[in-house]
């Protein structure tokens, strides 16, 4: 094995386990944390120059629905966008959601290059590869960073979307208010993560610490609701068969 490739092999192992931490926290059951939920949605509504809420805590996102039906949903959001009203602030969903978008940018504008992708080829740029198990990938000189894209948060976003909250949202119905999956938000927080970890981030000092927000809810909640003044929040599944059930066991 050249150098390149036995290097990208150590930090594809170390990204593994990094990932699967991340998905058995985006799969647990049982215990949730309500005050450091609580302190991490707080310090979110301060980032976007709002006060602490009310919190209202729920048992599975479907006992949550009579509680936030008044609240926007996802075409609400983009019915603003496209057309805002000539007065009135936007609702508090859409402050979030672009404050989330910038997060995200900001972590990504912060991940160094990878040197040994330069060596490698380009022949990542068609799909055939995303079938193969990471390290072959790997050793047909795939780009480490498609690698990690791919088979960190991609797999991740698979594996708890079709497995929890895809399922859940359609039991629940469409269109339902727009929420953010605390726990199962842990396929972006693990790519992120990753990167962090391998030393391959650095992240500035505020951006790291809205990112450790994230990752406390994400280890203390399941799925929350904002409004301007109260915050729903849905407690973990208590064991698998609720996640069978598509967690929408009250």
């Amino acid at each position: 094995m050249s150098a390149v490739r036995h290097i990208g092999a150590a930090f594809w192992q170390q990204a593994a386990e990094i990932r699967d931490e991340w998905e058995a926290h985006g799969s647990a059951c049982g215990t949730t944390d309500q005050a450091a939920a609580e302190r991490a949605i707080s310090r979110l509504y301060r980032s976007i120059g709002r006060n602490r809420p009310q919190f209202i805590w729920v048992r599975s996102p479907l006992e949550a629905q009579p509680l936030v039906a008044h609240l926007p949903t996802l075409d609400d959001l983009y019915h603003w966008v496209k057309e805002p009203p000539a007065s009135g602030a936007p609702p508090l969903a859409s402050d979030f959601a672009a404050a989330v978008g910038r997060l995200r940018g900001r972590l990504e504008e912060h991940i160094r290059p990878v040197w040994f992708d330069e060596k490698q080829s380009k022949k990542d740029k068609g799909k055939e590869w995303q079938h193969l198990p990471p390290e072959e990938a790997l050793a047909r000189n795939v780009a480490f960073t498609s690698v990690i894209r791919w088979y960190v948060r991609e797999a991740l976003l698979a594996k708890l979307g079709d497995g929890f909250f895809r399922p859940a949202k359609r039991m629940l119905g469409e269109p339902s208010p727009v929420c953010w999956y605390g726990q199962q938000e842990a396929h972006w927080i693990a790519y992120f993560d990753v990167w962090q970890r391998l030393g391959l981030a650095k992240y500035p000092a505020e951006v790291e610490a809205e990112f450790d927000t994230w990752q406390s809810l994400a280890l203390s909640a399941g799925w929350f609701w904002l409004g301007e003044d109260r915050c729903v929040i849905s407690q973990k599944p208590v064991s698998p068969r609720t996640f069978a059930d598509g967690w929408t066991v009250a």
